[in-house]
């Protein structure tokens, strides 16, 4: 009976102690320069034993082998968690500074005119009365000048629009896309903020228009119905306006408003296939053109959905056809 017990106990201390021991060549190199009870000890409450902690001396994460992790910066953002290891910053920003891409002094986050150098007492813009009616009838002029130069600009959009998704299922051949969404208007600088007590700079919108001007002669609403039934896709344009936006009278065709205003709803516009309807989920891609100028684009495809490649292309109208460039 006893030595039943003795082989009981014995059991029970093997399967105890290999379970203690997690490292058995760890423990050995312990056990050359201290005893077992040191090596299988905890003096730093940590959960870690003595002979598999590395900073046996001072509580740390069992999951860096006893030690602390390391704050570089010394900002209250530990280097695993921090995007900015090496640089001081706030844990609301990843440990990384607040930007200040003018220089005013005034952080992003809280600028009211962050891409505009200001003051702090009118939350980062300028603050001092400027008047820029000649500079913008200069600008109004140019852009006139620029529309009338590219009248007809439409005419040879025509050629390309329609078939501008190709680009993108010639690298996206495994897969179907039934849904994109256009990048449209350009709603042009945050901050139109006046000056006082500075010297302001007045700010040009002649990118913004010119870049309007373009988008809608390229998707007109032709090119929008020919676009979304030949390739058998659902078009997503954001269109917030409810009626029309006066400032958009010489750049926006009263035909294609009035197209976008009757498909809108929730400040988007959906231009669907006939026999087809809406679905608001199933946004696959983004559409984005960069006009470099009138007759020489880049077309940038973002895909929305997993298993879809980012796609990019330049392309140049010449000699009556659309040409694309070789990066």
């Amino acid at each position: 009976m006893k030595s039943k017990i003795a082989f009981i106990l014995m059991c029970a201390f093997c399967i105890f102690y290999a379970q203690k021991i997690q490292n058995h060549d760890a423990f050995k190199k312990c056990r050359k320069e201290f005893s077992k009870k040191i090596c299988l000890s905890d003096n730093d409450k940590d959960g870690q034993l003595f002979y598999l902690d590395q900073c046996p001396k001072e509580a740390g994460d069992i999951k860096n082998y006893g030690c602390k992790w390391p704050d570089s910066d010394e900002d209250g953002v530990l280097d695993r968690d921090d995007a900015c290891p090496e640089v001081a910053g706030p844990a609301e920003n990843n440990g990384c500074p607040w930007p200040d891409t003018d220089g005013d002094g005034v952080l992003d986050k809280d600028d009211a005119c962050p891409t505009i150098e200001g003051i702090v007492e009118n939350n980062g813009c300028p603050s001092q009365k400027l008047d820029c009616t000649q500079f913008y009838e200069e600008e109004r002029n140019k852009f006139e000048k620029f529309r009338e130069d590219n009248e007809e600009i439409e005419r040879i959009y025509n050629l390309i629009s329609t078939n501008i998704l190709q680009y993108f299922n010639d690298e996206n051949k495994q897969s179907k896309v039934t849904q994109v969404f256009i990048k449209f208007l350009d709603y042009g600088p945050l901050c139109y903020y006046e000056p006082k007590n500075y010297e302001p700079k007045c700010t040009s919108g002649r990118s913004t228009d010119e870049y309007n001007f373009l988008v809608t002669r390229f998707w007109n609403k032709n090119a929008l119905e020919k676009f979304v039934q030949k390739n058998n896709v659902t078009a997503v344009i954001k269109y917030p306006f409810k009626k029309y936006d006066t400032d958009y009278t010489k750049i926006f065709p009263e035909e294609l408003h009035d197209y976008l205003e009757k498909k809108t709803r929730n400040n988007n516009a959906y231009i669907v296939p006939k026999g087809k309807t809406v679905k608001t989920n199933e946004v696959l891609i983004k559409i984005d053109i960069i006009f470099i100028n009138p007759h020489k684009l880049e077309v940038t495809y973002t895909p929305y959905s997993g298993g879809l490649k980012f796609v990019s292309k330049k392309l140049e109208y010449s000699t009556g056809k659309w040409n694309e460039l070789k990066n």
